[in-house]
């Protein structure tokens, strides 16, 4: 037995040299705003950090962990406070709350067997699978005693749930239906009161809320330096808001972005500006947005505020405020025909994953050509000679003529026959081909629906891996799903209208 694999089966009795932090007495931080505290005190048993207005601790004396993996765990936070935002330190940090609770807390170093089988009991806490695994790596690469590559190979291994973070925007339409868009804009016009600021200030809050749809971390970070106006030579004036970015990775302040504003709400906000340094002493109030004691607006405070103007509107969502906002002019835009990239940059995302989740779960203006194709009588000739074949009753198909096949790895059923002799190969991709082929005889109430969102997922598969090969223009293979995509839609427009006629007593 080689001397490694002594080390990893035997126990753990042996003894390392001990793990001493000796980091800063104060570790700085990435602060949103010049009125928070910008350190961290890491002398005190209690390290305490502010993000949003919220405090954020970690009580070392009550964590039940060995001396020499204390030393380590403190080590590693005073990384993470340095590294990462605020809020995702805290969270790196709760890793060590959950495992004072395993039974390997009092015990260091680890074995193998037990990192593996304490972990591994973590798969419905995916955020401390993660950054347990941050952590091990962590302490590997600067040659920590008492952790060791194959551990943090064997750690990679263990799944956890994924969760999709635009899942919520892929399959529902989260933003606000028109007559619900009605009462909200007849609540941000109804007039600002003139003798309650704080009132006022909470309609203001609606409106850029719905023009600019901000997190409410960048409605706590923005200050009253970051607006201005010009007023050109005819006096007319024209607002502009750089608006905090809440999510650049690597970023040690936050970059601001201009925003240009209606006239109203710059107004609206000009006329606040004035109150609140009326209010709370001039040019040394730095916020924009304050409670009634002249402190910045906290994220709590902000969201209890907005919910409170969309409640006064008549919109009453469970748990959505301005994240409701957001993905309101997220899917606005995307109706509109805005490209991804645009939508990304206006939002503030890192990437066009969300933009394009709101272009997939938007198929507004899809279904509006669709609508307006169906009902042209020289469009629905053409789909019956170019496209399938007659539509059908399931009920009057025998089984073994019903076709079914695999699309992004999923499988898909019901939804028509094929008209070829039951025993005949055919040649083409089942599903694929059958929209544009004669001998395919689509169902009336088969799960059209279902194929199309398949297809537009492995499409935008295609567009990914495309724009990272440089080869997005000349792409058979993404042409073609668009033009099955296309066909789809056309056969859902059929067997819908032939559903109605049906309903009629006309076919």
């Amino acid at each position: 037995m080689t001397k490694s694999a002594d080390h990893e089966q035997a126990s753990p009795s042996f003894s390392l040299p001990a793990y001493v932090f000796e980091g800063p007495a104060q570790v700085a931080i990435r602060t949103r705003t010049n009125d928070q505290p910008r350190y961290v005190d890491t002398r005190l048993s209690v390290w305490t950090w502010y993000d949003g207005g919220k405090a954020m601790k970690i009580d070392w004396a009550a964590l039940h962990l060995n001396p020499n993996l204390m030393q380590i765990a403190k080590a590693f936070v005073a990384y993470a406070l340095e590294k990462y935002a605020p809020v995702t330190a805290f969270k790196a940090s709760g890793v060590f709350g959950r495992l004072s609770e395993s039974d390997i807390s009092a015990k260091f170093p680890w074995t193998r067997q037990e990192v593996i089988t304490t972990i591994s009991t973590w798969a419905n806490f995916r955020e401390s699978t993660i950054f347990f695994r941050t952590f091990y790596r962590w302490a590997l690469n600067r040659g920590i005693s008492g952790f060791d590559k194959g551990t943090y190979i064997a750690l990679k291994e263990i799944k956890t749930i994924r969760l999709d973070p635009y899942e919520r925007i892929f399959l529902s339409q989260s933003g606000l239906a028109l007559d619900e868009e009605i009462r909200l804009l007849k609540r941000i016009e109804g007039g600002i009161p003139e003798k309650d600021w704080s009132e006022a200030q909470l309609n203001m809050l609606l409106h850029l809320s719905f023009e600019l749809g901000p997190r409410s971390i960048q409605l706590h970070s923005l200050d009253i330096a970051d607006f201005e106006f010009v007023e050109s030579a005819d006096h007319q004036k024209y607002y502009t808001l750089w608006l905090p970015m809440a999510k650049k990775v690597g970023q040690r302040r936050p970059e601001r972005r201009p925003r240009k504003i209606t006239t109203r709400l710059g107004e609206k906000i000009s006329q606040h500006v004035s109150e609140i340094q009326r209010r709370f002493g001039g040019d040394d109030c730095l916020p924009l947005f304050v409670n009634r004691r002249g402190k910045r607006l906290s994220v709590q405070e902000i969201g209890l505020g907005l919910k409170h103007e969309l409640n006064e509107a008549g919109i009453d969502k469970a748990n959505q405020v301005t994240m409701l906002l957001r993905h309101h002019l997220g899917q606005g835009l995307a109706d509109q025909g805005t490209p991804a990239d645009m939508i990304a940059e206006l939002l503030g995302h890192n990437s066009t994953v969300a933009a394009r989740a709101y272009v997939t779960a938007t198929p507004n203006i899809a279904r509006i050509k669709e609508k307006a194709l169906g009902k042209s009588p020289s469009y629905k000739r053409i789909m019956r000679s170019l496209l399938t074949g007659e539509i059908v009753q399931r009920r009057n198909t025998v089984s073994e003529r019903a076709v079914r096949g695999v699309i992004d790895t999923q499988y898909i059923g019901d939804i028509g026959a094929c008209a070829l002799p039951v025993h005949t190969h055919c040649p083409y991709n089942p599903v694929y081909a059958c929209y544009t082929c004669k001998k395919f005889h689509p169902f009336a109430d088969g799960r059209h629906e279902q194929v199309r969102e398949a297809l537009q997922r492995e499409a935008q598969r295609f567009i990914d891996i495309a724009e990272q090969a440089g080869d997005l223009i000349h792409n058979r293979p993404l042409a073609q799903h668009q033009t099955t995509i296309l066909a789809v839609s056309a056969t859902i427009e059929r067997c819908r209208q032939h559903t109605e006629d049906a309903a009629d007593g006309t076919v």
